[in-house]
């Protein structure tokens, strides 16, 4: 007890206390041992037991407090650490603002586990991802495929403990998800962990940039990205120094187009403690410089552990200041991505989801529906657990579009990109890679848009589909496989991104950004020769569908030969209502037949 090395004593005060049950002083120091080991509801009856004896310790009042406060029991807190505060010099202005701020916290407690949220259901992620060690920080990809999470197990990389708490050193583990059953976490290897502390503390929606902390001799810790090639995952590399400083960075979150980076940094320039920020990523991949999100995020106290939502405009995180019922707590509110302006009042996310202890990293699904945190909690498997909450009452109004990319020939998973397009504005919202190794990939698509999806591979013709989301309100979910044709003769692909005014031949300006890709094509392939296919549905008489069909054919090719497209390269033909993907019996059926379609006629 004498040199502070509360580990060591506590389990010879431990056994003290069952040879002299219910001793104070025994007592008082089994509970000051678990207290400074951060295990403050354990210490408690211990605290209690130690209160009939004279302690003379002047903060076992803040201790015995803290305790109460930590196992919720408000009132008995509120009492305690008033009558503490009575002994604290009024010259020492600072701890006197910390104790009114737990007694502000118990307030808070109070009056949200009066009022706690319904239909809610916990459940620990069972023994394959927990562990007898701490197992905390999960990050998850958007279709809750992959989780990726931080242990101090004692197989850790370099086989050391930290001289900081005497726990194994953090490493990073990964576990993925088969039938709603999470797979045996493993260890991800030296590439990732170090002989040092390595945590996650962010992944991107489509689980293939994997943000990690690092500890550094000179400031603590910076953040670094490893990206996800097949099953291979990078050496991390360092953010640049608009990101990492010789400060301390401990967490990050990216935008579902991973565009924004919203980090944590305790450098100069704060509103006090740990504030939250935000970086664009610029042209030339790096990101730019960090803006302060500002009073309205950022308080005196500390913020940490930001999640932007897929939806594009939620922004959850950790806080000590605003109405926390204790340590950190969950908030939320909404961002404008445009201007980085916050659009509504900061708002705590609730008991049981938040509690008297700090709750940081908790991430969300796409559908807003469950939460993946790490909690200490009666019949863990250890000390922090990684849980799973489970709402009824949330929604989102984004969709997901997930799915595999292969071949039309080999049906093998190909590598390819995915760009999604704003087809009113004509300008990029993201560009995204499927996995190499398996196909996968996964977009997310917030509502208030008319999409283009094009997906292109090195020796394919491109692919394209256009999703339109003007309205949404709740979550939607889209699987779709996609499959690639080679550039070779017969290959036939629908244009589901050029457009037309009703009943006319005139070219829409969402049309544009296909017709470019079509034009790229053929200019890097000038000795193939193509046919564009004009389609329509069954509705009006035959010989309208016919003159339309080729009348729009026509208008396909008359552009590409105002891009420069030799006029040799390409033929046109309508085909009117003849030849239907789909019967014509519904209005997105009709949709799917009225369509321009090119075939490769040589080589």
């Amino acid at each position: 007890m004498d040199i502070e090395d509360y580990q060591n004593a506590l389990p010879n005060y431990l056994q003290a206390e069952k040879l002299v049950p219910k001793d104070p002083a025994i007592s008082y120091k089994a509970g000051k041992c678990l207290f400074e080991l951060r295990h403050e509801t354990k210490a408690l009856p211990y605290l209690e037991a130690a209160k009939k004896g004279d302690i003379e310790d002047p903060e076992f009042g803040w201790m015995l407090g803290s305790a109460y406060h930590k196992d919720h029991q408000f009132d008995k807190a509120i009492a305690v650490l008033k009558q503490y505060r009575t002994l604290v010099s009024p010259k020492d202005k600072e701890t006197l603002e910390e104790v009114d701020l737990l007694i502000s916290n118990c307030m808070n407690g109070k009056t949200m586990v009066q009022n706690p949220k319904s239909k809610i259901t916990i459940k620990n992620l069972g023994p394959g991802v927990n562990s007898v060690f701490n197992d905390y920080a999960p990050v998850i990809s958007a279709d809750e495929s992959t989780l990726i999470f931080t242990s101090r197990r004692d197989n850790t990389t370099g086989g050391a403990k930290s001289n900081e708490d005497n726990e194994w050193y953090e490493d990073i583990y990964h576990s993925v998800k088969s039938d709603s059953i999470w797979s045996t976490a493993v260890n991800m290897g030296p590439t990732i962990n170090t002989a040092s502390h390595d945590a996650s503390v962010g992944l991107s929606p489509d689980g293939q940039e994997l943000f990690v902390y690092r500890a550094t001799p000179a400031n603590g810790g910076d953040l670094y990205i490893s990206n996800l090639t097949g099953t291979v995952w990078s050496e991390p590399k360092p953010l640049d120094n608009n990101i990492n400083t010789p400060y301390w960075e401990p967490s990050a979150s990216t935008t579902s187009d991973e565009s924004i980076l919203f980090f944590t940094s305790n450098r100069k320039g704060g509103l006090g403690g740990r504030d939250i920020y935000m970086s664009r990523k610029q042209t030339n991949g790096e990101f730019g410089p960090a803006i302060n999100l500002g009073p309205k995020i950022n308080t005196k106290y500390d913020e940490d552990c930001p999640f932007i939502h897929p939806d594009g405009k939620t922004l959850y995180f950790s806080s000590k200041g605003h109405k926390s019922m204790g340590g950190f707590d969950i908030f939320s509110t909404t961002i404008d991505l445009a201007t980085g302006s916050i659009n509504s009042e900061v708002e705590n996310i609730g008991y049981p989801i938040n509690t008297a202890d700090d709750d940081v990293f908790f991430v969300w699904s796409a559908d807003n529906k469950r939460a993946y945190f790490a909690s200490e909690r009666e019949g863990g498997y250890g000390e922090k657990d990684i849980y799973m909450l489970i709402r009824e009452d949330a929604d989102a109004d984004l969709a997901v579009l997930k799915g595999k990319i292969i071949s039309c020939d080999t049906k093998k998973p190909v590598a390819a990109t995915i760009i999604v397009t704003d087809l009113t504005t004509q300008q990029p919202v993201g560009i995204y890679n499927s996995n190499a190794s398996s196909g996968k990939y996964t977009v997310i698509l917030p509502a208030g848009k008319n999409y283009g999806i094009t997906v292109e591979a090195k020796g394919y013709l491109f692919y394209s589909k256009n999703i339109d989301i003007p309205k949404l309100d709740h979550y939607v979910e889209y699987n779709d496989e996609i499959c690639l044709n080679k550039l070779k003769k017969g290959t036939t692909i629908v244009l589901r991104n050029v457009f037309f005014d009703v009943d006319k031949a005139t070219l829409r300006k969402e049309s544009e950004d296909e017709l470019e890709r079509l034009q790229k094509i053929l200019e890097q392939n000038p000795e193939i020769k193509v046919e564009i296919d004009g389609h329509t549905d069954s509705d009006g008489s035959d010989e309208h569908n016919l003159k339309l069909s080729d009348a729009r054919a026509k208008a396909v090719v008359d552009y590409l030969i105002t891009k420069g497209i030799n006029k040799d390269m390409l033929k046109w033909k309508g085909y009117g209502e003849t030849q239907p993907q789909v019967p014509n019996d519904s209005p997105e059926n009709k949709q799917l037949n009225r369509r321009t379609e090119i075939k490769i006629l040589e080589e």
